[in-house]
């Protein structure tokens, strides 16, 4: 961290959260630097074109895969409140958006067959999924974690299932109106 005054970032009026702000040191506590409306657009010009050489070195899959997460945030930044379950504190909330980035990859995990094998409660309870989910999501999640835990896999199965449903209880109070 920088000190104070002369880097980019959040300070006490420019948006941070009240209880926040109040607990967080003045050495972390920057104020937000005003730059020229000039210098501004050649930054977003120099994002543009690095977002385009990005994309031209990125296979069709990835680029889906990026936009198809893309979604995912912005659709429960404007269903939830925030970009990430995570973000919210929700019970079982980084699971959920460690399965949703995997599911939009393509990428068999732990934390993607949990969200696929949840996936009717959570589409009910308003959590953006990709179009597909895994199938046979029950018997790969107990495989997979038989392969990495061994005996202690029908616990550690049984854990994710709580979780994810822990989390589906805590996203319909957590729903934005």
């Amino acid at each position: 961290m920088g000190r104070m005054g002369g880097g980019v970032g959040w300070a006490p009026g420019n948006g941070l959260p009240g209880p926040l702000a109040e607990c967080l040191p003045p050495r972390y506590i920057r104020t937000i630097m005003k730059l020229p409306k000039a210098v501004l657009d050649r930054f977003r010009a120099f994002g543009r074109a690095g977002g385009r050489a990005r994309a031209a070195r990125m296979s069709a899959g990835d680029r889906r895969a990026v936009a198809t997460t893309a979604a995912i945030r912005r659709w429960t930044s404007a269903r939830f409140g925030a970009a990430s379950f995570g973000a919210l504190g929700l019970p079982g909330g980084e699971i959920v958006d460690a399965g949703l980035d995997a599911l939009a990859s393509g990428v068999s995990s732990v934390e993607s067959l949990a969200v696929s094998l949840a996936a009717p409660r959570l589409r009910r309870e308003g959590v953006p999924l990709p179009d597909h989910v895994i199938p046979d999501a029950e018997l790969r999640l107990f495989r997979l974690l038989e392969q990495s835990s061994g005996e202690l896999a029908h616990a550690r199965y049984l854990a994710y299932l709580r979780q994810v449903a822990s989390f589906a209880d805590a996203c319909s109070a957590a729903r934005m109106p």
